[in-house]
């Protein structure tokens, strides 16, 4: 076996077969947005690499830059340093184009393509992302109706914004202007969450969402509108089961009776359902009856206080119902409270 071998060296050396060694790769790298002629960083090929006395002993050499793409860069030879550099021939994208593989090759006199004798080094050239693309929205004007009635810590929408460039340029942190009580931005999922209950809220609420990346410098997005419209429940409930008058107060649970004087002031508290049952930082509306500015009472939104709103007579109304709606941490509840004069 090992007499074979010998043979067809020397076999191949005789014919003239000489193995051809793959060219060594170099590496470089250039910021997109650079100017035209800006060096490409980390890339320095030695002339000894070259070794044009080798390829061209009598005639003078040139170095050709092939491949595609190969227009976007020019050779310099650096006679000093011994060395041969890259430089960009115009301002390149990362968006458009993210890394070169080129060659290297050495011809005689001119550099015609059919002139290339000899391959000298491979060339990778990767184009750095710059931080030129602020973030934006593809929606940015969003409405949203959402039930008063919806439980709290709900994601009621998540707002996403797009960035075009790529590594931490592209992570995005979420923000909202002006801060309010009822909604939440959180930062990395850009989602909206419900954090205070919106029950009777007089109008809508209106913030705007900006996105901002983590590339330096940071660019900031234009802000997207958001516009959250709560959509009261107008179902009129039914009517409770009249209760005993001859009961001061029932346990907690749906139903609450009071026995109130016709000769009470207007602004007394009559009663306190955050006291009276189990609803610990909840947010209180009256719903029943609709007309609230004519209700003989008004229910204050967040103490849950009773409060006399006009004198009450009890030849015209000796006797007055409301349904109170409740919200908190865990869920909705209904009371409905009964008021005799």
């Amino acid at each position: 076996m090992v007499c074979h071998v010998l043979l067809w060296y020397l076999l191949s050396l005789l014919c003239g077969y000489n193995p051809v060694e793959p060219s060594p790769l170099f590496r470089g790298h250039v910021l997109e947005n650079s100017a035209t002629a800006s060096k490409v960083n980390g890339l320095s090929i030695p002339m000894r690499r070259v070794d044009a006395q080798k390829w061209c002993p009598n005639v003078g050499f040139h170095l050709k830059l092939y491949g595609n793409g190969s227009d976007d860069f020019n050779v310099v030879v650096h006679h000093k340093r011994g060395n041969v550099l890259l430089k960009t021939s115009r301002v390149l994208d990362r968006e458009k184009r993210a890394e070169y593989l080129l060659s290297l090759g050495l011809c005689c006199q001119t550099c015609a393509a059919e002139r290339v004798v000899f391959e000298v080094a491979s060339v990778k050239v990767d184009v750095l992302d710059a931080n030129d693309h602020e973030p934006t929205f593809e929606n940015a004007d969003i409405h949203i109706s959402l039930q008063d009635t919806t439980a709290l810590r709900s994601v009621v929408y998540r707002v996403d914004a797009f960035d075009a460039d790529r590594g931490k340029n592209a992570e995005l942190t979420y923000s909202s202007i002006p801060q309010n009580g009822s909604f939440y931005v959180v930062p990395k999922t850009g989602e909206v969450l419900l954090v205070d209950s919106i029950l009777g809220l007089p109008s809508k609420v209106v913030f705007s969402v900006f996105a901002r990346d983590h590339g330096w410098p940071p660019l900031t997005s234009k802000g997207a509108l958001v516009t959250i419209v709560p959509h009261r429940w107008a179902r009129r409930p039914a009517a409770p089961k009249r209760p005993d008058r001859r009961a001061r107060r029932s346990p907690v649970g749906t139903a609450v009776s009071l026995n109130v004087s016709e000769d009470a002031s207007v602004g007394s508290v009559i009663t306190t359902l955050g006291t009276a049952n189990r609803f610990h930082a909840a947010t209180y509306e009256l719903i029943y009856p609709g007309d609230s500015e004519g209700a003989p009472v008004t229910v204050g939104r967040d103490s849950g206080d009773v409060v006399i709103a006009r004198r009450l007579d009890r030849e015209s109304e000796p006797f007055v119902e409301l349904t109170v709606k409740i919200q908190d941490k865990r869920g909705l509840y209904t009371v409905h409270v009964s008021q005799a004069n």
